[in-house]
């Protein structure tokens, strides 16, 4: 590489990855009226991957039965079981390292995140990231986080997430690029490598961009059109979707197939908006995440996603879907 970049790194990658590497994970069944248990790698080892549950290993066991066993009569157990942490600790200083290296350079920032989002506050349909809540949390995750923290001099931030910091890093930045793995930066203003993908080499988000189908059918996308779609499409990792309270199917090929003929801003935000009065063609009152009634139009819906899917580029930037709409001359 003949430019040394400076790596703007997203440790909040490494610290789960290489915390979760570092355990051994399976469920224990326990049939509740007779106290017999049984353990399994996995739920889904349990009672497969239908979502009546009735696979797996139990489908196999009432195949047998003239009175099959339901579900709820088991009690299902999560263990963990840790391995040694200095194991742990050198998978995630590994990691970082061998990233660098990919991406040609010694030089860095570090970053990691600590605490809620704004996004939460800012979250009233559906709370920003709850679905996390379920999460096994990995028993060495405060051994590694704090490692990372003193092992590559990382800047702890609250209140924003680290992604955040790092788009705020790089941003107007032509020396930076984001070390990191989350997609949502294939849609922000920056450079990015993809510790995931090393072949795509460095990205430069900064542009208007495009989506794409890939080899298994999944939507691609990269600059402002990435944006676009994830604003339209729905994010089971952040918990937020643009047809949360509609009664119309949707998913991220919905939104790509309206999205994906779009070649300028303005275009695309008219899509957006056809987007969502098709979603919404009629104002209603629902209930929030926080159980206060909340009266429901397109625009509302809109506006949220936006918030929840765009990031900072600098500290204090305050602007929602209204104002980028009102700037293009789209009428509400």
């Amino acid at each position: 590489m003949s430019k040394q970049y400076t790596a703007i790194i997203d440790l909040d990658y490494v610290k789960y990855a290489s915390a979760s590497v570092g355990e051994k994970r399976s469920v224990v069944v326990i049939h509740k009226s007779s106290g017999r248990e049984k353990e399994f790698d996995t739920r889904t080892q349990f009672y497969g991957r239908d979502k009546a549950k009735t696979g797996g290993w139990l489908g196999e066991l009432n195949a047998k039965r003239d009175s099959p066993f339901a579900v709820d009569e088991f009690e299902i157990i999560d263990k963990q079981v840790a391995e040694p942490i200095d194991h742990v600790l050198q998978i995630a200083k590994t990691q970082v390292e061998g990233d660098l290296k990919r991406l040609g350079t010694n030089k860095y920032k570090a970053v990691l995140g600590k605490g809620d989002s704004f996004r939460v506050e800012l979250s009233t349909l559906k709370k920003y990231k709850d679905n996390r809540k379920e999460m096994l949390r990995p028993l060495h995750m405060d051994a590694v986080t704090e490692y990372l923290e003193r092992k590559f001099k990382a800047e702890v931030v609250t209140g924003i997430e680290a992604d955040d910091a790092c788009v705020m890093e790089a941003y107007n930045n032509p020396n930076a690029v984001i070390q990191g793995l989350d997609k949502d930066y294939y849609g922000q203003p920056v450079k990015f490598f993809n510790v995931n993908r090393p072949e795509e080499g460095i990205q430069d988000c900064n542009q208007f961009g495009k989506l794409w189908l890939d080899d298994k059918g999944d939507v691609r996308g990269i600059g402002r059109m990435h944006l676009y779609w994830q604003i339209a499409s729905n994010d089971t990792s952040d918990n937020y979707a643009a047809n949360c309270f509609s009664d119309i199917k949707w998913a991220g090929k919905s939104a790509y197939k309206s999205l994906v003929e779009a070649t300028t801003d303005h275009e695309a935000w008219c899509k957006l908006k056809d987007v969502f009065q098709h979603l919404y063609p009629k104002e209603k009152t629902v209930l929030g995440w926080r159980n206060d009634p909340i009266s429901l139009t397109w625009d509302y819906v809109l506006n949220e996603m936006f918030m929840m899917a765009r990031m900072l580029k600098f500290e204090g930037e305050n602007i929602n879907a209204y104002d980028v709409m009102d700037n293009m001359g789209i009428e509400l």
